[in-house]
């Protein structure tokens, strides 16, 4: 079973839908990535993230995913990442 972690973004002023799209196509990016329990907001960004396969996924393997990502796709501003 693969390792969840509970990610949180906070961001400045963003659409709920294309938040939800966004952290949804990570998906597609990162083919050994599974995303569940979207939550998108004006201000910020929640779901749980884990790498298949890997019982050993820290808060910190999928923090560095999250912020290639960003680096690829930065659809809104960043305030914060909290990957726990």
């Amino acid at each position: 079973m693969t390792k969840m972690i509970n990610v949180n973004i906070d961001a400045a002023s963003i659409d709920p839908k294309q938040g939800e799209e966004w952290a949804n196509e990570i998906v597609n990016v990162y083919a050994d990535m599974e995303i569940s329990d979207i939550k998108a907001t004006g201000n910020s960004i929640s779901f749980k993230a884990g790498l298949s396969g890997m019982d050993d996924t820290t808060p910190e393997d999928v923090e560095q995913k999250i912020n290639e990502y960003l680096t690829m796709n930065e659809a809104f501003s960043v305030q914060n990442i909290s990957c726990t």
